[in-house]
């Protein structure tokens, strides 16, 4: 017959922490901030590496200037599709 063992809780890193000790808390402004900068890369079909990219800056970002960012990123959202790839083809009339 054997023993049944406790169940041990594991601790992982909390949520917007870094495991490296320089984690900056997800602050309610922050996380709009990277909401709205989510929905600018699916505007502009941005590639995985420019979103972490992204996400990496507005981390970086300062906190007193996060409301300006998020006023930059929600006021002006441009479709890449707004803009053609290729010429229109001109009338010869």
């Amino acid at each position: 017959m054997t023993k049944k063992q406790a169940t041990q809780r594991t601790t992982g890193t909390p949520p917007g922490r870094r495991m490296d000790g320089s984690a900056q808390k997800v602050t309610p402004l922050r996380a709009q901030v990277l909401l709205a900068a989510r929905r600018r890369c699916d505007d502009m079909q941005d590639s995985q590496p420019a979103r972490d990219q992204m996400k990496r800056e507005v981390m970086e970002t300062p906190a007193e200037l996060l409301a300006d960012l998020l006023t930059a990123l929600s006021t002006v959202r441009v479709l890449r599709a707004d803009f053609p790839t290729t010429t229109p083809e001109r009338s010869t009339t």
